[in-house]
């Protein structure tokens, strides 16, 4: 795997011109395709101190030893510290501290001992921060700067996995787009690239979406546009529907339910087998069950998605990590611009 993974981190970084030399990076090592962000930050030339911590994905010992073999070959292993404990030494010698899984939150109890100077990339785009990530009081207090990715920007282009993202949920919720008809119900940015790929693969997808969104969906293949949203109002083909793939932000905010926006009642009347797919936002499950609405996954954490970039394995992550990296790189340079397109979006 080590040359394999070697090259499409350079891939990117040649793409990106990721350049953190002279630099102190504090991330995250991990299991799985997050593994890549410690080396892409060495690989760039970063001091990097990776640290783990007992999750639900693993214990620190195997973050750290999946990370340590993943770079095998791969990155300067001088360069990468791998820590179990975080101390306050380790923060304030860090430029950049990463809004990664296993350092969350990042709070005053955390960045308190961090630089004045510091940067922290949040790793996503600015739509999708969460409060209970990072105290963004407390940084802009202190003069840190927060910066969000631009994950579509043409060299990170993170986005174009979302629609590859939707199929694994399909099939991983145990049925096919093949002859099947599917409903996408949405009110963010996420919907027409998701629509882009289960339209042209399945036997059609209806599209509930805001009315003002349906210029985005024009003229792609196998869709159906019903607008609405948050109402579910579905032409009569559609009533047989194999799931409705859901999509929503806030996603924090519950979005189906007895009194959310969209009524759970009229959701389970439109259809004959209703399921809901959980992509992104909150669900009233009780209300779900109460009403006979099937649903996938059976567990999602509020606010997060129910399905990863790293389910579909390490592409989508390389580019969304080594975007985080290049807005962490602007932010200290002060040069926001990456062949003519913005990388950050400040906070």
């Amino acid at each position: 795997m080590g040359s394999a993974l070697g090259a499409k981190l350079r891939v990117v970084l040649d793409e990106l011109a990721l350049d953190l030399r002279g630099r102190v990076v504090l991330t995250e090592a991990a299991t799985g395709p997050y593994v890549v962000t410690a080396l892409l930050a060495a690989l760039a030339g970063a001091e990097v101190y990776a640290y783990a911590r007992d999750t639900a994905y693993g214990t620190a010992t195997q973050a750290i030893d999946a990370t340590r073999a993943a770079g095998e070959g791969v990155a300067p292993a001088r360069d990468i510290t791998y820590l179990s404990e975080l101390t306050p030494e380790v923060v304030a010698k860090a430029d950049v501290i990463t809004n990664s899984g296993q350092l969350r939150p990042l709070d005053e109890s955390l960045l308190r001992h961090a630089k004045d100077s510091l940067v922290i990339p949040l790793m996503f785009e600015a739509w999708e921060w969460r409060e209970g990530d990072l105290d963004l009081a407390y940084a802009r207090s202190r003069g840190m700067t927060v910066g969000a990715t631009n994950e579509r920007h043409p060299a990170v282009d993170v986005f174009g996995y979302l629609g590859d993202m939707a199929l694994r949920q399909v099939l991983d919720a145990g049925t096919t787009p093949y002859r099947n008809r599917f409903v996408l119900l949405t009110n963010n940015d996420f919907g027409p690239y998701i629509a882009r790929v289960l339209g042209t693969v399945s036997a059609g997808l209806a599209v509930v979406a805001p009315d003002d969104q349906r210029e985005a969906y024009a003229g792609l293949p196998g869709v159906d546009w019903v607008g609405g949203f948050p109402a579910v109002s579905l032409p009569d083909e559609y009533r047989d529907a194999e799931a409705v793939v859901f999509t929503a932000y806030p996603f924090d905010s519950t979005w189906i339910g007895e009194d959310g926006p969209v009524d759970v009642a009229a959701l389970a009347a439109a259809l004959t087998h209703p399921r809901v797919l959980r992509y992104a936002g909150d669900v009233d499950v009780r209300a779900l069950e109460d009403h006979g609405v099937a649903y996938f996954p059976r567990e999602v954490p509020s606010g997060h998605m129910g399905v990863l970039p790293s389910a579909i394995g390490f592409d989508p992550v390389i580019r969304l990590q080594a975007g985080g990296l290049k807005a962490a790189e602007a932010m200290l340079t002060g040069r926001h611009l990456h062949a003519g397109v913005p990388v950050v979006e400040l906070l």
